[in-house]
């Protein structure tokens, strides 16, 4: 599984892919003073006590993913 987490200054984009190419949009959220530096992390748990080897790759720093839009089209009338 492929997770991606893209940010435009204070607004945040989290997708998931199953092939590494094709990302869904899994959560879009805005955080009030959320574009100054920030910290992030890899985080895994497993639920009820059970357990398991969880192990993450190929984790890159890039240029934003998130591609900007120009907004909703206007209705037809």
């Amino acid at each position: 599984m492929w997770y991606r987490f893209s940010r435009r200054e204070d607004d945040y984009c989290i997708e998931c892919s199953y092939d590494g190419v094709n990302f869904s949009q899994m959560r879009v959220c805005h955080m009030w003073e959320g574009k100054g530096t920030i910290r992030f992390g890899i985080y895994a748990c497993s639920p009820e006590e059970s357990s398991f080897k969880a192990i993450f790759t190929d984790m890159k720093i890039t240029e934003c993913a998130w591609k900007a839009h120009d907004g909703q089209q206007p209705d037809k009338e």
